[in-house]
């Protein structure tokens, strides 16, 4: 058996006992005042600190009362499952809507007894900031410290949230504190060289200014985004700050090249999507172009410079995997669909996209210190996360992370319809059908929500709907500032929302009691993404808690997926019979063919890199 994973009964087996001793335990609690529960929580530190083992159920049952007290909820049982579950540094599956929020606390105090510190890892500052704040109270009744790991603020404020029994922040922060920590190591003289001289020559070395006490314990939301998904995205600092570059011409010549180059003579894909890269034909074009001027000011081999351009111009589109935002190439995360500023490529990367951009062309600053997402986590002594969509994925966070996947049942029986894929000839048919359908829900009352992959997707719906004068609220990576705002009134009677990528996104949408007569939030996806995870994400945006609702996805002959995965099935696709655009629906099964090779193939891709990490790991140690 390669991994285990548990369906949502199994996970009730093995925890209703549980569950049943926490009901008892609130009983007894409810009589006793602020100040014996206080005392509960010294004596269950004591243990904790101790090295007690079996004290889990008393500390969820604990801060479960605190909970109560502090908001005036009382945690479901499949709340409860999940907290044990994660306390048991197991990965908890819990459909969107379930209360995840309240969840994380559980873990969290049950890690924080043993004094030295639980991180809970969130996926933007948003989330942070509202979970911490939701937090507080119910940690301080019992005498604990919460505080919020803030981006961008003095070493001095980070180390002070470090010090808090639990600390809050984005996942990426707590990477990037212990990158800089590390800085700090070297820079004071720190690593195997220094203590030699400190024990053989009796030589003091500097204290190193660090921010973080250690990796004890961490409790991950949107577990399958941070550890999966973005698993192949380094966590890097770099020298220096951004400024213009001194010398861009070796970008703007490889830039213009890659205008006049031609597929298939000048360069070739080694796979469908793959990288691209320069012929034999290709590279002497290249070197023919180069003159001395700009050969006087490459860094790189030259070639290099040119294929960049040619990624930057024929792979990487401006509004689905970047934005310009006051002259400035931001790169838009692919899983989240958010800005990020502090993010560039590398190895000349950016500068070639920005080239293509027509902006200004900054530096390219060299890496001082790196890790993967995996890597820095797996510093842990016991990590624990959450996430909608796990199930898919539960082998692979076991080879990789030693974690094992719980299916926590719902709250509330699922009243979800999920409608059949349409599937169409072309977008402009697409699109037509889903303004068609978006119209007869509006007029119902209905609210719905329309989940895009990329910001151009979202634009050019949005531009159709603003046509027709039909009002509509848009959330992509250029209106990010107002995501909770938006998303917190997508369940308003008739809102017609447009959001690129909700997964991930966190925020609540209430759904009042007139959109619950109109057949509840209906979610439509406008393409399948390259992970069924994230579609599944999407879709577990209807019908929470109970409540109606509806999903189906619109797909394209022209969709990204099918073009770039799916071999030539499109053309051969294009060439059946028709009614008014649209495709019989069994052809849907080979966006979904397409999806599955994509996965495989990206999971092999993480796995070379785990080994690879692995690799580094014990060359560390060996040296």
């Amino acid at each position: 058996m390669l991994f285990s994973r548990t369906t949502s009964e199994a996970t009730r087996s093995r925890y209703s006992g549980a569950v049943d001793a926490v009901r008892a335990g609130l009983r007894l609690l409810a009589s006793e005042g602020d100040a014996r529960l206080r005392e509960h929580a010294l004596a269950l530190r004591k243990e904790a600190r101790a090295g007690a083992g079996d004290f889990a159920v008393r500390a969820v049952t604990l801060i479960g009362e605190s909970v109560r007290r502090a908001h005036g909820l009382v945690p479901y049982d499949c709340q409860f499952m999940a907290g044990l579950a994660l306390a048991d540094g197991m990965l908890a599956e819990m459909a969107t809507g379930e209360g995840k929020t309240l969840v994380a606390l559980l873990p969290a105090f049950v890690f924080a007894l043993h004094g030295r510190g639980a991180h809970v890892a969130t996926v933007n500052p948003y989330l942070a900031e509202r979970d911490c704040e939701f937090a507080r109270a119910a940690f301080e009744r019992l005498g604990l410290s919460v505080a919020l790991l803030k981006e961008r603020v003095s070493p001095l404020e980070k180390r002070a949230a470090y010090r808090a029994d639990v600390t809050y922040g984005v996942g990426t922060e707590f990477g990037f504190d212990y990158l800089r920590d590390q800085l700090a190591i070297q820079s004071a003289g720190g690593g195997k060289a220094a203590l030699f001289h400190e024990v053989l020559l009796g030589t003091a070395r500097a204290a190193a200014e660090t921010v973080q006490r250690g990796h004890a314990f961490a409790v991950v939301d949107e577990a399958d985004s941070i550890l999966i998904d973005e698993a192949r995205s380094p966590l890097i600092i770099s020298m220096g700050q951004p400024r213009p570059c001194e010398n861009a011409a070796p970008y703007q010549l490889a830039d213009r090249l890659a205008r006049e180059l031609e597929l298939g003579v000048h360069f070739s894909a080694k796979e469908r999507g793959g990288r691209l890269v320069l012929t034999p034909e290709g590279r002497a074009a290249a070197s023919a172009a180069l003159t001395d001027e700009v050969l006087a000011g490459i860094r790189r081999l030259w070639p290099q410079y040119v294929e960049n351009a040619l990624h930057a111009r024929k792979q990487l589109r401006r509004d689905v995997h970047y934005i310009v935002v006051e002259g400035k190439v931001v790169i838009v995360d692919e899983f989240t669909g958010r800005p990020c500023p502090e993010r560039t490529w590398r190895d000349g990367l950016h500068q070639a996209v920005e080239a293509a951009a027509g902006v200004e062309i900054q530096e390219e600053n060299g890496s001082e210190a790196t890790i993967t997402r995996p890597a820095y986590f797996r510093l842990y002594g016991k990590v624990c996360g959450m996430t909608g969509t796990a199930a898919e994925a539960a082998a692979e966070l076991r080879a990789s992370y030693g974690m094992e996947v719980r299916v926590i049942p719902l709250n509330k029986p699922n009243r979800r319809a999920l409608l059949p894929d349409r599937v169409f000839i072309n977008r402009e048919a697409k699109l037509g059908a889903v303004v068609e359908d978006i119209a007869v829900r509006h007029a119902r009352g209905q609210p719905v929500l329309v989940g895009t992959r990329t910001v151009a997707n979202s634009e050019e719906l949005a531009d159709l709907l603003v046509a027709l004068r039909f009002p509509f609220r848009l959330l992509n990576a250029k209106q990010d500032a107002d995501e909770a705002e938006i998303v917190h009134q997508a369940g308003e009677p008739g809102v017609v929302t447009i959001a690129t990528n909700m997964a991930g996104r966190g925020a609540h949408i209430p759904l009042p009691a007139e959109s619950e007569a109109a057949g509840g939030l209906h979610v439509i996806g406008l393409e399948r993404h390259e992970s069924a995870r994230i579609d599944r994400q999407l879709v577990g945006r209807a019908a929470r808690q109970g409540q109606p609702g509806s999903a189906q996805f619109f797909l394209s002959l022209e969709d990204d997926l099918l073009l770039r995965y799916g071999g030539s099935i499109a053309e051969k696709l294009a060439k059946l019979q028709h009614r008014d655009g649209e495709l019989p629906p069994d052809t849907a099964a080979h966006f979904l063919k397409a999806q599955r090779s994509l996965e495989a193939a990206d999971r092999e891709a993480r796995r070379a890199l785990a080994e690879y990490d692995k690799w580094l790991d014990e060359l560390k140690h060996a040296l």
